[in-house]
């Protein structure tokens, strides 16, 4: 085990972790409402939750409290540890121009502050690691913010796309199943 990468033996690494005990802290009751919420005891979560514990927290458990703190921190850090962007979805019925407008003016002012960022990071010719943290962070909302804009802009205004899904079907399920796919 001794040659193996990091990323092969590490059941839980630390920015999971870190998101988690964000998600849970930013609970109106912190930890004692997050284990209400689960059903368990605090130090079930603790022990959960220990960098040296022989215990995982279950994705299912840091779903649950994902949603009930309303946030996206978890599914965030995951997106960003895959090297992608967590895009949250909007609900259709409560978007106008207004806030299509307003993704993309967010976006602009990531753009800005990134750009700032940068700009102070590379004033002494080596970006040192905080530096690299800062602009690690705003870099990643330049891009939320753009992609929240687009999504929003093309689910709202394009129509959709329109496939044929017995294309998709295994050979003879069309045969079994013509009522079910029939235009």
């Amino acid at each position: 085990m001794g040659n193996e990468p990091q990323w092969k033996v590490e059941k839980q690494p630390f920015w999971l972790v870190a998101a988690l005990k964000k998600t849970i802290t930013e609970l109106s009751g912190g930890y004692a409402e997050a284990a209400d919420w689960l059903g368990v005891t605090e130090n079930a979560l603790f022990n959960r939750l220990r960098a040296d514990g022989d215990q995982i927290f279950p994705l299912g458990w840091a779903l649950v409290l994902q949603q009930a703190g309303g946030t996206n921190h978890v599914a965030e850090a995951v997106a960003r540890n895959s090297g992608g962007v967590f895009v949250p979805l909007v609900d259709l019925n409560s978007v106008d121009n207004a806030d299509i407008n307003q993704r993309l003016m967010e976006s602009i002012e990531w753009i800005g502050r990134h750009s700032e960022r940068v700009r102070q990071a590379i004033e002494d010719g080596v970006i040192d690691s905080d530096e690299r943290q800062d602009l690690d962070e705003t870099s990643y909302r330049v891009m939320a913010k753009w992609q929240e804009h687009i999504t929003l802009l093309y689910r709202v205004y394009c129509p959709p796309e329109k496939s044929d899904a017995r294309e998709y079907a295994a050979p003879g399920v069309l045969a079994n199943n013509s009522t079910c796919m029939e235009k």
